[in-house]
Protein backbone atom coordinates (compact mmCIF):
# COMPACT_ATOMS: atom_id res chain seq x y z
CA UNK A 1 0.00 0.00 0.00
CA UNK A 2 1.60 3.36 -1.17
CA UNK A 3 1.13 6.36 1.30
CA UNK A 4 -1.85 7.21 2.05
CA UNK A 5 -3.59 4.43 0.79
CA UNK A 6 -3.16 4.75 -2.51
CA UNK A 7 -1.62 2.91 -5.41
CA UNK A 8 1.72 0.84 -4.86
CA UNK A 9 5.21 3.06 -6.04
CA UNK A 10 8.25 1.91 -7.39
CA UNK A 11 9.81 1.24 -10.46
CA UNK A 12 7.18 -1.59 -12.02
CA UNK A 13 4.12 1.10 -10.73
CA UNK A 14 1.72 2.85 -13.63
CA UNK A 15 0.43 5.85 -12.90
CA UNK A 16 -3.12 5.97 -11.35
CA UNK A 17 -5.19 6.57 -14.40
CA UNK A 18 -3.07 4.96 -16.47
CA UNK A 19 -3.33 1.59 -14.46
CA UNK A 20 -7.29 2.33 -14.11
CA UNK A 21 -7.21 2.01 -17.56
CA UNK A 22 -5.10 -0.83 -17.84
CA UNK A 23 -7.43 -3.34 -15.74
CA UNK A 24 -10.49 -2.15 -17.59
CA UNK A 25 -8.86 -2.94 -21.24
CA UNK A 26 -7.11 -6.32 -20.11
CA UNK A 27 -10.85 -7.03 -18.64
CA UNK A 28 -11.97 -6.26 -22.21
CA UNK A 29 -9.37 -8.25 -23.72
CA UNK A 30 -9.93 -11.52 -21.72
CA UNK A 31 -13.63 -11.19 -22.13
CA UNK A 32 -13.63 -10.70 -25.96
CA UNK A 33 -10.89 -13.29 -26.66
CA UNK A 34 -12.66 -15.80 -24.39
CA UNK A 35 -15.50 -15.31 -26.63
CA UNK A 36 -13.66 -14.92 -29.72
CA UNK A 37 -12.00 -18.78 -29.31
CA UNK A 38 -14.72 -20.13 -27.95
CA UNK A 39 -17.23 -19.16 -31.00
CA UNK A 40 -14.57 -19.57 -33.49
CA UNK A 41 -13.81 -23.19 -32.21
CA UNK A 42 -17.46 -24.13 -31.86
CA UNK A 43 -17.99 -22.84 -35.61
CA UNK A 44 -15.38 -25.27 -37.06
CA UNK A 45 -16.83 -28.25 -35.44
CA UNK A 46 -20.67 -27.16 -35.67
CA UNK A 47 -20.93 -30.66 -37.23
CA UNK A 48 -20.48 -32.34 -34.16
CA UNK A 49 -20.45 -29.98 -31.12
CA UNK A 50 -23.65 -29.78 -29.55
CA UNK A 51 -24.49 -26.74 -26.84
CA UNK A 52 -26.43 -28.58 -25.10
CA UNK A 53 -25.13 -31.93 -25.30
CA UNK A 54 -21.12 -31.48 -24.79
CA UNK A 55 -18.45 -29.21 -22.67
CA UNK A 56 -16.46 -26.37 -24.39
CA UNK A 57 -13.43 -28.12 -22.85
CA UNK A 58 -14.07 -31.15 -25.85
CA UNK A 59 -13.49 -28.11 -28.62
CA UNK A 60 -9.31 -28.99 -27.36
CA UNK A 61 -10.02 -32.73 -27.30
CA UNK A 62 -9.06 -34.79 -29.73
CA UNK A 63 -13.09 -35.14 -31.67
CA UNK A 64 -11.86 -31.29 -32.70
CA UNK A 65 -10.36 -30.35 -36.06
CA UNK A 66 -8.09 -27.96 -34.15
CA UNK A 67 -7.73 -28.18 -30.87
CA UNK A 68 -4.80 -25.94 -30.93
CA UNK A 69 -7.23 -22.83 -31.38
CA UNK A 70 -8.76 -23.43 -28.07
CA UNK A 71 -5.74 -25.08 -26.13
CA UNK A 72 -3.19 -22.26 -27.57
CA UNK A 73 -6.85 -19.58 -26.81
CA UNK A 74 -7.21 -20.44 -23.73
CA UNK A 75 -3.46 -20.07 -22.74
CA UNK A 76 -3.31 -16.78 -24.40
CA UNK A 77 -6.62 -15.34 -22.11
CA UNK A 78 -5.22 -16.99 -18.75
CA UNK A 79 -2.28 -15.00 -19.32
CA UNK A 80 -4.26 -11.79 -19.94
CA UNK A 81 -6.02 -12.55 -16.47
CA UNK A 82 -2.58 -13.27 -15.03
CA UNK A 83 -1.48 -9.47 -15.64
CA UNK A 84 -5.16 -8.31 -14.57
CA UNK A 85 -4.95 -9.55 -11.23
CA UNK A 86 -1.12 -8.31 -10.69
CA UNK A 87 -3.03 -4.28 -12.07
CA UNK A 88 -5.89 -4.98 -9.09
CA UNK A 89 -3.13 -5.94 -6.69
CA UNK A 90 -1.05 -3.04 -7.63
CA UNK A 91 -4.21 -0.57 -7.38
CA UNK A 92 -5.55 -1.67 -4.50
CA UNK A 93 -5.47 -0.06 -1.46
CA UNK A 94 -6.67 -2.28 1.08
CA UNK A 95 -5.67 -6.55 1.73
CA UNK A 96 -8.66 -8.03 0.43
CA UNK A 97 -8.51 -6.35 -2.67
CA UNK A 98 -4.87 -7.75 -2.67
CA UNK A 99 -5.65 -11.16 -1.73
CA UNK A 100 -8.51 -10.99 -4.41
CA UNK A 101 -6.16 -10.14 -7.19
CA UNK A 102 -3.54 -12.30 -5.95
CA UNK A 103 -6.31 -15.09 -6.31
CA UNK A 104 -7.27 -13.95 -9.91
CA UNK A 105 -4.06 -13.84 -11.17
CA UNK A 106 -3.38 -17.08 -9.78
CA UNK A 107 -7.06 -18.60 -11.78
CA UNK A 108 -5.59 -17.22 -15.00
CA UNK A 109 -2.43 -19.73 -14.40
CA UNK A 110 -5.06 -22.91 -14.41
CA UNK A 111 -6.91 -21.49 -17.02
CA UNK A 112 -3.47 -21.45 -19.08
CA UNK A 113 -3.42 -25.30 -17.46
CA UNK A 114 -6.77 -26.25 -18.57
CA UNK A 115 -5.74 -25.76 -22.10
CA UNK A 116 -2.12 -27.38 -21.45
CA UNK A 117 -4.26 -30.03 -19.47
CA UNK A 118 -6.55 -30.35 -22.34
CA UNK A 119 -9.98 -32.82 -22.77
CA UNK A 120 -9.02 -36.62 -22.29
CA UNK A 121 -5.90 -35.91 -19.81
CA UNK A 122 -6.50 -36.85 -15.90
CA UNK A 123 -5.82 -33.70 -14.83
CA UNK A 124 -8.24 -31.84 -16.75
CA UNK A 125 -11.39 -31.73 -14.27
CA UNK A 126 -9.42 -30.80 -11.24
CA UNK A 127 -7.63 -27.57 -13.40
CA UNK A 128 -10.77 -26.83 -14.81
CA UNK A 129 -12.62 -26.87 -11.22
CA UNK A 130 -9.81 -25.15 -9.35
CA UNK A 131 -10.15 -22.31 -12.31
CA UNK A 132 -14.12 -21.48 -11.75
CA UNK A 133 -13.51 -21.64 -7.98
CA UNK A 134 -10.53 -19.57 -7.49
CA UNK A 135 -11.79 -16.53 -9.74
CA UNK A 136 -14.98 -16.44 -7.98
CA UNK A 137 -12.87 -16.37 -4.61
CA UNK A 138 -10.64 -13.63 -6.37
CA UNK A 139 -13.14 -11.59 -7.51
CA UNK A 140 -15.34 -12.10 -4.58
CA UNK A 141 -12.96 -10.53 -2.04
CA UNK A 142 -12.07 -7.67 -4.45
CA UNK A 143 -15.93 -6.67 -4.42
CA UNK A 144 -15.97 -7.04 -0.50
CA UNK A 145 -12.71 -4.87 -0.55
CA UNK A 146 -14.38 -2.08 -2.81
CA UNK A 147 -17.51 -2.55 -0.98
CA UNK A 148 -16.17 -2.28 2.29
CA UNK A 149 -14.47 1.29 1.33
CA UNK A 150 -17.76 2.42 -0.25
CA UNK A 151 -15.71 2.48 -3.19
CA UNK A 152 -19.31 3.06 -6.19
CA UNK A 153 -22.66 1.78 -7.18
CA UNK A 154 -20.96 -1.20 -8.84
CA UNK A 155 -19.22 -2.92 -5.68
CA UNK A 156 -22.37 -4.58 -4.10
CA UNK A 157 -23.51 -6.04 -6.71
CA UNK A 158 -20.44 -7.57 -7.96
CA UNK A 159 -19.98 -8.80 -4.78
CA UNK A 160 -23.23 -10.27 -4.57
CA UNK A 161 -22.60 -12.30 -8.23
CA UNK A 162 -19.90 -13.57 -7.17
CA UNK A 163 -21.36 -14.72 -4.25
CA UNK A 164 -24.28 -16.34 -5.71
CA UNK A 165 -22.60 -17.98 -8.31
CA UNK A 166 -21.60 -21.64 -7.19
CA UNK A 167 -24.74 -21.50 -4.43
CA UNK A 168 -27.08 -21.15 -7.62
CA UNK A 169 -24.86 -23.51 -10.04
CA UNK A 170 -24.99 -26.52 -7.35
CA UNK A 171 -28.99 -25.52 -6.61
CA UNK A 172 -29.83 -25.58 -10.40
CA UNK A 173 -27.76 -29.02 -10.59
CA UNK A 174 -29.89 -30.50 -7.84
CA UNK A 175 -33.64 -29.40 -8.54
CA UNK A 176 -33.33 -29.76 -12.29
CA UNK A 177 -29.80 -30.25 -13.36
CA UNK A 178 -27.57 -28.63 -15.89
CA UNK A 179 -28.26 -29.85 -19.50
CA UNK A 180 -24.58 -30.32 -20.54
CA UNK A 181 -21.37 -29.02 -18.96
CA UNK A 182 -21.23 -26.15 -21.94
CA UNK A 183 -24.13 -24.82 -20.58
CA UNK A 184 -22.95 -24.75 -16.93
CA UNK A 185 -19.43 -23.36 -18.14
CA UNK A 186 -21.22 -20.56 -20.11
CA UNK A 187 -23.58 -19.42 -17.14
CA UNK A 188 -20.02 -19.23 -15.10
CA UNK A 189 -18.09 -17.60 -17.88
CA UNK A 190 -20.92 -14.84 -18.30
CA UNK A 191 -21.40 -14.11 -14.49
CA UNK A 192 -17.35 -14.01 -14.56
CA UNK A 193 -17.24 -11.57 -17.19
CA UNK A 194 -20.53 -9.31 -15.32
CA UNK A 195 -18.15 -9.22 -12.02
CA UNK A 196 -15.12 -8.58 -13.75
CA UNK A 197 -16.56 -5.64 -15.49
CA UNK A 198 -18.26 -4.17 -12.79
CA UNK A 199 -14.72 -4.47 -10.64
CA UNK A 200 -13.22 -2.93 -14.04
CA UNK A 201 -15.20 0.15 -14.38
CA UNK A 202 -15.35 0.65 -10.52
CA UNK A 203 -11.37 0.52 -10.59
CA UNK A 204 -11.65 3.19 -13.83
CA UNK A 205 -13.81 5.85 -12.11
CA UNK A 206 -12.25 5.53 -8.66
CA UNK A 207 -8.79 6.12 -10.23
CA UNK A 208 -9.54 8.51 -12.11
CA UNK A 209 -11.52 10.49 -9.65
CA UNK A 210 -9.43 10.29 -6.72
CA UNK A 211 -5.92 11.79 -8.65
CA UNK A 212 -8.48 14.33 -10.73
CA UNK A 213 -8.29 15.66 -14.38
CA UNK A 214 -5.17 14.80 -16.56
CA UNK A 215 -2.87 17.60 -15.99
CA UNK A 216 -2.81 20.48 -18.96
CA UNK A 217 -0.06 20.93 -21.38
CA UNK A 218 1.90 24.41 -20.72
CA UNK A 219 2.79 26.42 -23.74
CA UNK A 220 4.53 29.18 -23.95
CA UNK A 221 1.95 31.68 -24.76
CA UNK A 222 0.43 30.13 -21.72
CA UNK A 223 -0.99 32.29 -18.98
Amino acid sequence: MGPGGGPRRGWWALRPRTLGACILSLSLAAILLAWAVIGASWSLNSDWFVFTRDAFSDLGGARSCCPGLYNYGLMGVGSIIVVLGYCIALAAPSKLEVAGGAYVALAGVFLGLIGYYHAGTRPHVFVSTWFFLQMDVGLALVAAGLTRRRAGGLAFPALLASMEAFPVAALVGVLVGWPSAAVLEAYGVLVIDAVVLMISAEYYRGLAAAHGPAPQAVGPGAR
